[in-house]
């Protein structure tokens, strides 16, 4: 009797757990483009820059500075991509999709980064091209600099 009340508890605890998560799933399921594309970003980002850092300053593969500084990006641009999506859900606001505007910034931020390292492997003028195009569109559309510290630099 105990066993039977235990298993059925079991699984309707199971069934809830699962439920909840699959709901999650669900409501988050218009931004799964983004975050696909926005992994895939952090994961080249992750592999051009370990070329570079190994081409040009002859470092090693370090897992530790991957969990230093790309997942806590990673994870903090997911988290923001979510919350602005759950605040457009909210409060209703479909003029401007903030989640998209948020997912395109950070996309192009680390598509940036991506040709600039292409530039630090390669040399090749056209990575550099392509770079400062990526930089000016994103400062054009949104008037925020890609890297603050230029920005200090140049009104200095």
């Amino acid at each position: 009797m105990i066993d039977d009340t235990l298993s059925d508890w079991l699984r309707i605890a199971w069934g809830f757990v699962s439920g909840t998560f699959m709901a999650i799933i669900g409501y988050f399921l218009p931004v799964k483009n983004i975050v696909h594309l926005l992994l895939l970003f952090f994961f080249l980002d992750v592999i051009f820059g370990y070329w570079a850092a190994r081409k040009v300053r002859g470092e090693q593969f370090s897992a530790k500075i991957i969990w230093q500084t790309t997942m806590p990006r990673m994870i903090i641009s997911l988290v923001l991509i979510m919350g602005a999506y759950m605040w457009d859900d909210v409060f209703q606001q479909e003029m401007v999709c903030t989640y998209k505007v948020i997912g395109w910034f950070i996309c192009g931020v680390l598509l940036a980064n991506i040709v600039q390292n292409g530039y630090r492997i390669t040399k090749w003028d056209m990575f550099l091209g392509l770079g400062q195009y990526f930089k000016i569109k994103i400062k054009d559309k949104i008037n925020i600099e890609t890297n603050p510290k230029e920005a200090d630099n140049e009104n200095n």
